[in-house]
């Protein structure tokens, strides 16, 4: 494994190899938000909140659904914050004696964000915050609500799931890791511009390249799981569920994909795709939330076997020769040390 990641596993680094990671963060960060800006300058998109026919579209926003999302957003946070802040007190005396247990809790913190992020997004859909009109002919309707909110969380908690589950799930290197996490936030970004092109073709053409860069992700987050596998021991602790938590969170991207398919080809009404994206986005990091219980407690688990059977015990067998009986000595001569 390359040393970029070596940090979340506690090894040392040089100054440069320190600085390696928070360089490629702010690389995705700036071309996330340079290609956000872009659309948004070229394309200006109206909002729906200034269109009775979108509000129409979109239900208006003010329904139950997304209050009871947020409801079961908060208690799964506030479970985990306070599950994270006991475990931390607990793990707290151990910071000084073993190197890099705090950073068995950085999953869960970037997993908190997340929640934090769904929490936004459904707030400003209860608003309509951050929803704007498609171009009239987009899936054959007129003042199709394009729900923006939720594409952009995706450009925030995609980044974070793939580290999650690339770099501390699968332990992959951040030159691995970032550049599926750019492509990921490039194809968004370009079916999020599809929405607000009028011309069918090169709507479509910006589609079919979002795919194109899909595919190339999924190539790259394939890799991940075969070298892990092929890197680790059967006999490693939650390595199946590692490996089934990176798949499953690709899949999961595939069937946003094919719900935006349908719903440019008409399949979907904008409410009920609304609802997929909702729904699978708390689905998902739910899901991420619990697998990642178990892996830091077989982490845990892992690292007191580890103390345990490396620990240094002074360990001495002592005998007496027949020569020393002999001679009156009655201090035993060490044989082993």
């Amino acid at each position: 494994m390359a040393k970029s990641w070596t940090l979340a596993e506690g090894a040392s680094a040089t100054p440069e190899e320190a600085k390696e990671p928070l360089v490629h963060i702010m690389s995705w960060i700036g071309i996330t938000l340079f290609g956000v800006v872009l659309t948004y300058v070229v394309f200006h998109p109206a909002r729906c909140r200034d269109s009775e026919a979108c509000r129409e579209w979109s239900g208006g926003g003010d329904d139950d659904f997304h209050q009871f999302v947020i409801c079961g957003l908060l208690t799964a946070l506030v479970v985990e914050v306070v599950g994270m802040f006991l475990t931390w007190k607990s793990a707290k005396k151990l910071f000084g004696v073993v190197h890099g247990v705090e950073y068995a809790f950085i999953p869960p913190i970037l997993l908190c964000i997340a929640f934090l992020m769904l929490v936004f997004e459904n707030f400003a859909l209860t608003e309509l915050t951050f929803v704007h009109v498609a171009a009239d002919g987009v899936a054959g309707e007129h003042s199709r609500p394009v729900f923006s909110v939720i594409l952009l969380e995706w450009c925030v908690n995609m980044p974070i799931l793939l580290v999650v589950s690339g770099a501390y799930g699968l332990q992959r290197s951040v030159s691995e890791v970032s550049r599926p996490i750019i492509v990921t936030n490039v194809y968004i970004i370009l079916a999020w511009a599809a929405y607000f092109i009028s011309n069918k073709q090169l709507r479509w053409g910006f589609v079919a390249l979002s795919f194109g860069l899909f595919a190339l992700a999924s190539y790259d987050i394939a890799n991940w799981v075969i070298k892990y596998r092929a890197s680790t021991s059967h006999t490693v602790q939650s390595r199946n569920l590692r490996c089934a938590l990176t798949i499953g969170l690709n899949l999961s991207s595939l069937a946003y994909g094919l719900v935006y398919l349908a719903a440019l080809l008409d399949l979907f009404s904008p409410r009920r795709e609304m609802i997929f994206y909702v729904t699978c986005g708390f689905g998902v990091k739910l899901v991420f939330l619990i697998a990642f219980v178990g892996i830091r407690s077989s982490h845990f688990y892992e690292l007191l076997v580890t103390l345990v059977a490396n620990k240094l015990i002074p360990f001495s067998r002592t005998i007496r020769s027949k020569a020393d009986v002999e001679a009156g000595m009655t201090d035993a001569v060490p044989l082993i040390e």
